[in-house]
C-alpha cells in the first residue's frame, strides 16, 4: 500500500540522510504482474492495473548536495553513484556524507526541479551592478553568523568569482522569475527530450512541504459477478496474467490466434477450451464502457443493499443481512433503539470484500494539473494494490432523510459549505458535492470510525469509510455508510468488524457514538463554530470529537458538521439522543 502513498510515483522520500523521488511506472523493472479486474481497470480509463514490483526505482533528488564540514556544494549525477553507498565529500579527509539541499522548485502544473543555485548566487547586486554568472562556478552553502536566524542567515556563494546571495527572498512567489528562470516542464528523472512546454512560473518550497506532493488515488470494490469464485478462479487468474492473453484481448483477430491459445494453455496448465471461454468472457467485459464515479457508486450500492445467499467461501464479496433491532430486544436501551430503527432501515455485515486502490497520478503546489503515474507515450497502465477486508454497512431510511434534508437550518449550513468549497483550491480534487445528505452521512461515518476503533479492536488508521449519498435528482436514491478495514495485512481478516453489525453490538456502537458526539472537550467553541479546518470547509468538527485518521477519510477530514447529527433542534439523530439522555437520567 505504501508504494501508492506516501511513497508513490512523484513523492520525495527522505531516508537515512538521503533524499529520493519515486520514478513513474515506465521505469519499473522486472516481471509485469497485473490485477485481473477488467471492469475496474476500465473505470479508471486504462487497460491494466499493475502491481508494484519487489523493488521500485528511486532517483536521487535534490541533486544539489553540500558538505556539512567544508560547506562546499556539488551537483550529483548518475555517473557518480556507487551501489549501496551514499554520496560523500571528496574535499574533506574524513569524507563525510553529503547532505541534500532542503529546497526544491515546483510549479502548478506538477513539475519538479532543483533550485538553480548557480544562477541564484550570481543574481545578487554587488557594487551597484548586477552580478553575472562566471564560467565555472564553484558554490558553497554557508551560514552567516553576523545575521540573526531565518533565511537571511543562509547564503550561497561562488568561490570562483566571490558572488553570492542570501536566501531571504528565495521562497517569494516570483523569486525565480525575476532572475529569468522558467519551468523546464519535466520531472527530475526525465531527460530534456521528455520535457514539455510549461507556462507556469516555478516557485521554491522546502522539499518536505505538504504542497510539494498531492497523490491522486482512487478505489473500487470488486463486485459480483466479477468477484465470484467461478469467475476469478486460479485457472482464470493464471490465464489473464499471461502476456499473450493480453495481446489477444487487444487483437482477437490475430493471425497467430491459435498458436497463442495453445501457448497460453500450456503455460497456464489449462485446456485450450478453457482459454477460449475466458477470452470470450473478458472480451464481453472489456467492451463495456467505463463507469462514471456515480455509476460505480450505484453498482456498489446495489450489491450492498441486495445480499445474496449461497456464497462460495472463496468469493471476494460476501455479505449477509443483520436484522436490526434484535428480536429479543435491547433491555434498557429499547427506547433508543426504536428511534434508531426509524432512521436506519438496514444493517449488512460484509464478511469479505476486495478493494482495489490505484494511483492515478499526483499534483503539486496549486494543483492546477495532474501528472499521470505512467509518463510513457502509450499510457495504458496504473499502479494498483488489492486489499482484502471486511466491513459493516448501514442503510438509512430514505423518507425520513428526505424530510430532514430540506429543513431551512440544514440547507443553510450545507449551502455555506458548498460556497466555500467552490472558492477553495480543494475543489480541484474533492469530487463530491456537499449536500445536506452527504455532510450528514460523512459525519456519521466519522463518528462510527472513531467508535468502532474501540468496539471492534482495530487500529483507527486501518479503518476506512465509503459514503453513498445520492444527489436530489438521482435515478437511484442512495443513503448509506460502509465502514471497512483498509489494511492489506492480517488485520483485514480478523472478523471483528463484520460482527459489529449484529444488532446487540450495533445498538451499543451507535448509542456510544451519539453519546460521544453530544459533547466535545472543546465545547462550546467547537459546537458553535461555523468554520473549522482549511478554508473553513468544516463546521462543528474538530480532532477531539469528529476528525479521523487521514488515511480513513475520503475527503481529507473536510465537509464535516457534528451539529447536523446531534443538534437539539435540527440534528438528524436528535430523537434517539433525547431518548438516550432520558435513559441515562433514569439510571442515575
Amino acid at each position: 500500500m505504501q508504494t501508492l502513498t506516501p511513497f508513490g510515483v512523484g513523492a520525495i522520500v527522505d531516508m537515512l540522510g538521503e533524499s529520493f523521488v519515486a520514478e513513474d511506472i515506465t521505469r519499473w523493472q522486472g516481471r509485469v504482474e497485473t490485477i485481473p479486474a477488467a471492469l475496474i481497470a476500465a473505470h479508471f480509463g486504462v487497460e491494466e492495473l499493475r502491481l508494484p514490483p519487489d523493488s521500485l526505482p528511486y532517483y536521487r533528488f535534490p541533486q544539489w548536495l553540500f558538505c556539512g564540514t567544508c560547506r562546499s556544494m556539488i551537483r550529483w549525477s548518475f555517473r557518480l553513484e556507487r551501489p549501496g553507498k551514499a554520496p560523500r565529500c571528496s574535499n574533506c579527509k574524513r569524507a563525510p556524507q553529503l547532505v541534500p539541499m532542503r529546497f526544491v522548485a515546483v510549479c502548478g502544473n506538477g513539475h519538479l526541479d532543483d533550485v538553480p543555485w548557480a544562477s541564484w548566487a550570481h543574481s545578487g547586486a554587488r557594487r551597484g551592478r548586477e552580478q553575472r554568472q562566471c564560467g565555472r562556478p564553484e558554490l558553497r552553502f554557508i551560514h552567516v553568523n553576523t545575521v540573526g536566524g531565518g533565511l537571511e542567515s543562509l547564503s550561497v556563494e561562488c568561490t570562483t568569482c566571490r558572488a553570492g546571495r542570501d536566501l531571504a527572498h528565495l521562497t517569494s512567489p516570483l523569486a525565480l522569475t525575476q532572475i529569468n528562470v522558467s519551468c523546464r516542464g519535466r520531472q527530475p528523472w526525465q531527460s530534456d527530450k521528455e520535457s514539455v512546454t510549461c507556462d507556469q512560473p516555478p516557485v521554491v518550497l522546502q522539499r518536505g512541504a505538504s504542497s510539494v506532493y498531492f497523490p491522486d488515488t482512487g478505489s473500487a470494490i470488486d463486485l459480483p459477478p466479477e468477484s465470484d469464485w467461478a469467475t476469478w478462479s486460479d485457472d482464470a487468474a493464471r490465464v489473464e496474467q499471461n502476456p499473450y492473453f493480453r495481446l489477444l484481448l487487444n487483437k482477437p483477430d490475430s493471425d497467430l490466434f491459435e498458436a497463442m491459445i495453445e501457448t497460453i494453455a500450456k503455460e497456464a496448465e489449462v485446456t485450450k477450451a478453457q482459454v477460449r471461454a475466458i477470452l470470450d468472457d473478458r472480451l464481453g467485459v472489456t467492451s463495456t464502457q467505463a463507469d462514471s464515479p456515480d455509476e460505480l457508486a450505484e453498482r456498489e450500492w446495489l450489491a450492498l443493499t441486495n445480499p445474496r445467499t449461497g456464497h462460495d467461501h472463496r468469493d471476494r464479496f460476501i455479505t449477509r443481512r443483520a436484522p436490526f433491532p434484535a428480536e429479543s430486544g435491547h433491555g434498557g436501551l429499547q427506547p433508543v433503539v426504536d428511534q434508531l430503527a426509524r432512521r436506519i432501515t438496514d444493517v449488512i455485515m460484509v464478511d469479505r470484500l476486495r478493494e482495489i486502490r490505484v494511483l492515478r497520478g499526483f499534483r503539486r503546489h496549486t494543483l492546477d494539473n495532474r501528472i499521470p503515474s505512467d509518463l510513457g507515450r502509450r499510457s495504458g497502465r496504473l499502479p494498483a494494490v488489492e486489499i482484502f477486508g471486511e466491513g459493516v454497512f448501514l442503510r438509512f431510511d430514505e423518507d425520513t432523510l428526505h424530510r430532514w434534508e430540506y429543513r431551512k437550518p440544514v440547507l443553510h449550513r450545507a449551502a455555506e459549505l458548498r460556497r466555500r468549497l467552490a472558492g477553495s483550491m480543494h475543489a480541484r480534487w474533492i469530487e463530491v458535492e456537499p449536500t445536506p445528505r452527504f455532510v450528514l452521512l460523512h459525519t456519521i461515518g466519522h463518528l462510527l470510525l472513531r467508535q468502532l476503533a474501540f468496539d471492534a479492536g482495530y487500529p483507527s488508521s486501518s479503518l476506512r469509510e465509503r459514503i453513498y449519498a445520492s444527489l436530489p435528482d438521482a435515478k437511484i436514491p442512495m443513503a448509506g455508510v460502509l465502514i471497512y478495514t483498509a489494511a492489506g495485512d492480517i488485520e483485514g481478516t480478523l472478523g471483528g468488524l463484520a460482527r459489529s453489525g449484529q444488532a446487540d453490538r450495533m445498538a451499543l456502537t451507535l448509542t456510544s457514538a451519539l453519546a460521544a458526539a453530544q459533547w466535545c472537550s472543546l465545547d462550546p467553541v467547537c459546537s458553535e463554530s461555523t468554520a473549522q479546518g482549511p478554508d473553513g470547509l468544516s463546521m462543528a468538527a474538530c480532532h477531539a470529537c469528529t476528525l479521523a485518521a487521514e488515511t480513513s477519510c475520503t475527503t481529507g477530514n473536510l465537509l464535516l458538521d457534528r451539529n447536523l447529527v446531534v443538534h437539539e433542534e435540527y440534528g438528524y439523530m436528535r430523537d434517539p439522543l433525547a431518548e438516550l439522555i432520558a435513559v441515562r437520567a433514569g439510571t442515575t
